[in-house]
């Protein structure tokens, strides 16, 4: 029988333990202070990835191309809103975990809506368990769908 991964969890919390794993208190925080937080926990645990930063690397003015600036406000929970937390495979070698904020906006004087999607942190790890076990802590952390 396989054992169960337990890498997901920060050291000393078992399976049975992850809704013990405080969630980030993420109101009225910048991304940059998201990120500095996450950072810190994630720096106690065996999750620690390669490295963690802010979508928009270099804090580029263009939004919509680079993602969420770092004085950028946290995205605050909206019926239609969402934080997405995502695995895919990285260009060259490894994993990237993505958190993004998918939002689901009316157009204009119709009921119809429209999707967007703003990066707002990036991971990189170079297994797939570790991926999705940092996804996983992420997500709970955020209290993300």
């Amino acid at each position: 029988m396989p054992q169960p991964i337990t890498a997901a969890l920060p050291m000393g919390i078992s399976i049975a333990d992850i809704k013990a794993v405080a969630r980030l208190d993420v109101e009225g925080k910048t991304v940059n202070q998201v990120f500095s937080d996450l950072s810190r926990v994630l720096c106690k645990t065996d999750l620690e990835p390669e490295w963690l930063c802010p979508a928009n690397m270099v804090d580029d003015a263009n939004e919509a191309v680079y993602g969420a600036r770092h004085s950028r406000l946290w995205p605050e929970p909206f019926a239609h809103d969402r934080i997405s937390v995502s695995v895919c495979t990285g260009t060259s070698e490894g994993w990237i975990v993505h958190v993004d904020w998918i939002s689901r906006r009316p157009r204009g004087d119709s009921f119809e809506r429209t999707y967007s999607m703003m990066p707002l942190l990036r991971a990189k790890v170079f297994s797939s368990d570790h991926a999705w076990s940092l996804a996983r802590v992420i997500a709970r952390l955020l209290d993300a769908a």
